[in-house]
C-alpha cells in the first residue's frame, strides 16, 4: 500500500493497519468513513484478480455469502475492484482465531470444544441451507471474540476458489489452506457437499480435544492420501480424556464415506447439545450393534448398506508398482487411483472395537462404512455372533430355571457346586467409594473404579454401578463403580461483568483474581477480556487475569507549570502526547521568564493518545507603555496610572502663586510611551502654588491749614 497518506478503497474504506496475510489475500483493519465503524478489508492477491473465471465466480459467491445472516458467521458487507485487484469488506471481529487459542492454551476442555463445534455447526447449517459449501473449515477460519462469541469466516470465498474450470486441488491447493482438514472426497477431486464441511469440522473438533489433528504427515500430499486411506485413532485410543459420546460424535464426523457422517450440520448440532446436556455415556452393547445401528433412521439419515464404495482399487495395480515416484509435487493434489501405493486397499470397514451407538431417538454414531469385498468375513462373523447369542441365551435360561428351582433337585445337577453359585450384586450407589468397594470385595466381586466428573454428587461418592443392584453374577465378576470427582474446575465467562461481579464469581469458585486495568472502548470498570479464556480448566492456585476497561485510549494532560521547555517535552512524550507548534509567549506575575505557565487543554483533562497540546511559556512580568499624564490634574493622572498597573509617586514643584499650572502634572518619569513592568513607579511632578506675594499700601496725609478765625 502507498506510503503517501492513508490508503482508501472505494472512497470510504481507510486502511488503518495490516492484520494478517493468508493463502490468498492480505487482511487489513480499516475504517468505514461512511458508517463510522471498523471493518476487516481483504485484498486478493493479483494471481486471482487476473483470472476472469475466478473473478466472476467470486462475485456471485461473495454476493450470496453477503446474504448469510447468522450470529456465528462473519458478515460480508461489500466487495469491489480497485488498484488492479479485488477486495471484500467483512465484519471485524476483535479476538483471536482458534489456531492462536490452541497454540497458547493447548487442548480445550471437552465441554468448551463441544460448545465451539456446536456454534460452527449452526453457522454451517445456515450456509448449507443457502446452497453454500465452505470447503475450508479449519481452526484459522474459526474466530473467538474477546467476549467469547464464535464466528466462522470466509464463507463464499473458499467456494469461489474451488469453483473454477479446474476445481481440483492441483489448481487451487495453494490457496485452500493446509490439507490437514480436507475431506477424502475433496482430496480426490470429487464433488463435495455440506458433509465435506462436517468432515473438516470433525478434524477441527478432534484437534481441539487432542491438541493435534487426527492425521499427520510430512507433506500435504501425504496428508491428503491418509485422509483417503487411513482410519485415525479414536480419541479414547489416543488416551484423550473425553466422554464416550463425544468420542463417538467426533469419529462419526471422520467417516471416510460421506453417507456415514451426519447428513446435516443441524443433526450434528443436536447431538452436541445432547452431550452438553449431560448425555456422556454410549449405551452398553453399542459396539456389538455395529453397522446395524449406523443404518437406523433419524440422525444417521441413510442406511450403511447404501454407502458409496470409494474409488480406490482393492488390489494392487501392476502399473502402480513404482507409484511413489509419480505422486504430484503440488501440495494438496489428489492421488489418482493409478498412483496409490501398491498394497493399499479401500478404507477399512467397521472396527469391531470402535464405539458405535445410537443415543435415545437421535443418537451418537460412529460407522466408517461396510467392509468392501469381504462378504465371507462378514458371514463368518455373523455365524459366530449367532453362536455366541445362542450360547448366552441357553446359559441365561438354565440360570433362570435354577433360580426358580424349575428343574428340581435332580434336574440341574448338584446345586451345591460352587461353580454354579451366583452372587447378587448389592446396591452401593450413594456410598463412599471405600465403603462400596469393601462391600463388593467381601462378596468376591472385583471392583473397577471409574472416576467421572459430576457436578451434583459429592466427591468420592458412587453415583452409578454396572452391573446394577439385584443382578446375579458369578464370583469374580467385574463391577464398575462410577465415582464422582466433583465438578471440573473451569474458568467461567467473565467478559461483560463489572470488576466486582467478576471478582465475586471467581472468589466463589476459590480462584485468585488479578485485575489488569487497560484502555478499551468498553464502559469503564467492565471486564473486556480474560486470561485464560472461558471453559479452560485451571488449578485454583493459578491466578485468573481480568482485563478491566479504563475507557478508550485517553490520557490526562500532565502538569507542566513551572517546568522548562525540555522538561515539558519529555513529560508530554511519556504521556503519548505532542506539542502543538512553538510555545506561546505570555507574561506572568508568578512564573519566571522561559518557564511553562499553562497548557491547552488544561491540566488533567483527558485527551486521545497522540493528541497535540498547546504550551504557554512565560515571557516574564507583564509590561505596559507609560501613558502621558503631563498636563492632567493630579487626581486624573493618578487614576490613569493605576488603571494600567503603574504606581504613581507624587513630587511637587513650586510655580508662581496664581499660575494656571497649579495642580497640573508638569513632568513624568519614565517618560510617556516607554515600556515598563506592571507595578513600576512613575514619578509625576505636580505644580504647587508658591507663596502669595506681599502688597505695600502708601498713605498720603494732606494737612490743611485753615486760616484762623478772624
Amino acid at each position: 500500500m502507498s506510503d503517501q497518506g492513508p490508503t482508501v478503497f472505494n472512497g470510504r474504506y481507510e486502511l488503518l493497519r495490516h492484520i494478517a496475510r493468508g493463502g490468498m489475500a492480505d487482511v487489513y483493519l480499516a475504517r468505514d468513513d461512511l458508517l463510522g465503524r471498523e471493518v476487516a478489508l481483504k485484498v486478493l492477491f493479483p494471481e486471482f484478480a487476473n483470472d476472469p473465471n475466478f473473478v466472476e465466480r467470486f462475485r456471485r459467491e461473495a454476493q450470496a455469502a453477503a446474504n448469510l445472516n447468522h450470529p456465528n458467521i462473519v458478515g460480508i458487507y461489500d466487495w469491489g475492484q480497485e488498484r488492479g485487484t479485488y477486495y471484500i469488506v467483512m465484519e471485524h471481529v476483535s479476538g483471536r482465531s482458534m489456531s492462536d487459542v490452541l497454540r497458547s492454551t493447548g487442548p480445550l476442555n471437552p465441554d468448551r470444544a463441544a460448545e465451539i463445534a456446536a456454534d460452527v455447526a449452526a453457522a454451517l447449517a445456515t450456509a448449507h441451507q443457502a446452497g453454500l459449501v465452505h470447503r475450508d473449515v479449519k481452526l484459522g477460519n474459526i474466530l473467538v471474540s474477546d467476549a467469547g462469541d464464535v464466528k466462522v469466516a470466509d464463507f463464499g470465498i473458499a467456494t469461489a476458489l474451488a469453483g473454477g474450470t479446474d476445481a481440483g486441488l492441483t489448481q487451487h491447493g495453494s490457496v485452500m489452506g493446509t490439507a490437514t482438514y480436507f475431506s477424502p472426497e475433496q482430496a480426490q477431486g470429487k464433488q463435495v457437499d455440506g458433509r465435506s464441511d462436517l468432515y473438516s469440522l470433525g478434524v477441527v473438533l478432534y484437534e481441539m480435544l487432542a491438541g493435534v489433528p487426527p492425521l499427520q504427515a510430512e507433506t500435504p500430499v501425504a496428508v491428503a492420501y491418509k485422509h483417503v486411506q487411513e482410519k485415525p485413532e479414536t480419541l479414547l485410543e489416543r488416551g484423550v480424556n473425553v466422554a464416550p459420546s463425544l468420542n463417538a460424535i467426533t469419529m462419526k464426523l471422520l467417516a471416510k464415506n460421506p453417507v456415514n457422517r451426519y447428513p446435516t450440520a443441524e443433526d450434528l448440532r443436536n447431538d452436541l447439545r445432547r452431550y452438553l446436556a449431560g448425555a456422556h455415556q454410549v449405551p452398553r452393547g453399542a459396539a456389538a450393534a455395529g453397522a446395524a445401528v449406523a443404518g437406523t433412521a433419524g440422525t444417521a439419515g441413510a442406511s450403511a448398506a447404501d454407502a458409496e464404495t470409494p474409488d480406490v482399487p482393492a488390489t494392487p495395480d501392476p502399473a502402480a508398482a513404482d507409484a511413489t515416484t509419480a505422486i504430484p509435487a503440488t501440495p494438496g493434489t489428489a492421488l489418482p487411483a493409478s498412483q496409490q501405493p501398491a498394497g493399499q486397499g479401500a478404507p477399512a470397514g467397521l472396527d469391531p472395537n470402535a464405539l458405535a451407538a445410537q443415543y435415545a431417538a437421535g443418537g451418537y454414531y460412529y460407522d466408517d462404512g461396510p467392509p468392501q469385498r469381504d462378504d465371507w468375513k462378514r458371514t463368518v462373523a455373523l455365524l459366530l455372533g449367532l453362536g455366541v447369542l445362542i450360547f448366552v441365551l441357553g446359559y441365561l435360561t438354565i440360570a433362570f430355571g435354577r433360580e426358580l428351582n424349575l428343574f428340581g433337585d435332580d434336574g440341574g445337577g448338584d446345586t451345591d457346586d460352587p461353580a454354579a453359585e451366583l452372587v447378587e450384586v448389592p446396591d452401593v450407589v450413594d456410598q463412599q467409594i471405600d465403603e462400596a468397594a469393601a462391600t463388593l470385595r467381601a462378596l468376591g466381586l472385583v471392583v473397577i473404579e471409574m472416576p467421572t466428573q459430576n457436578a451434583t454428587v459429592p466427591i468420592n461418592e458412587v453415583f452409578q454401578q454396572l452391573p446394577v443392584a439385584g443382578e446375579k453374577v458369578e464370583s469374580g465378576t467385574d463391577v464398575e463403580l462410577f465415582v464422582s470427582t466433583g465438578q471440573a474446575l473451569v474458568v467461567p465467562t467473565l467478559t461483560g461483568m463489572t470488576q466486582q461481579e467478576a471478582t465475586d464469581a471467581l472468589n466463589t469458585l476459590g480462584y485468585i483474581v488479578e485485575p489488569v486495568p487497560e484502555a478499551n472502548a468498553q464502559e469503564v470498570g467492565r471486564v473486556f477480556r480474560q486470561d485464560p479464556v472461558p471453559g479452560t480448566e485451571q488449578p485454583l492456585e493459578v491466578p485468573v487475569q481480568i482485563f478491566v476497561s479504563t475507557g478508550p485510549d485517553r490520557v490526562a494532560v500532565p502538569d507542566l507549570e513551572g517546568k522548562t521547555l525540555t522538561q515539558a517535552l519529555q513529560l508530554l512524550a511519556e504521556a503519548g502526547l505532542e506539542i502543538e507548534g512553538e510555545p506561546v509567549q505570555e507574561s506572568s506575575d508568578e512564573i519566571e521568564e522561559t518557564l511553562i505557565t499553562r497548557t491547552e487543554p488544561a491540566l488533567q483533562m483527558l485527551v486521545d493518545v497522540g493528541s497535540r497540546v498547546i504550551v504557554f511559556q512565560s515571557s516574564g512580568k507583564p509590561t505596559v507603555p507609560v501613558p502621558t499624564v503631563i498636563g492632567l490634574f493630579y487626581d486624573t493622572a493618578e487614576a490613569t496610572l493605576r488603571n494600567v498597573g503603574l504606581e504613581p509617586v507624587i513630587e511637587f514643584r513650586l510655580v508662581p502663586f496664581g499660575d494656571p499650572q497649579v495642580g497640573l502634572v508638569l513632568d513624568q518619569t519614565p517618560p510617556n510611551f516607554e515600556e515598563v513592568e506592571v507595578g513600576t513607579e512613575v514619578v509625576v511632578v505636580v505644580g504647587e502654588a508658591g507663596p502669595e506675594p506681599t502688597t505695600t499700601t502708601t498713605t498720603t496725609t494732606t494737612t490743611t491749614t485753615e486760616p484762623p478765625d478772624e
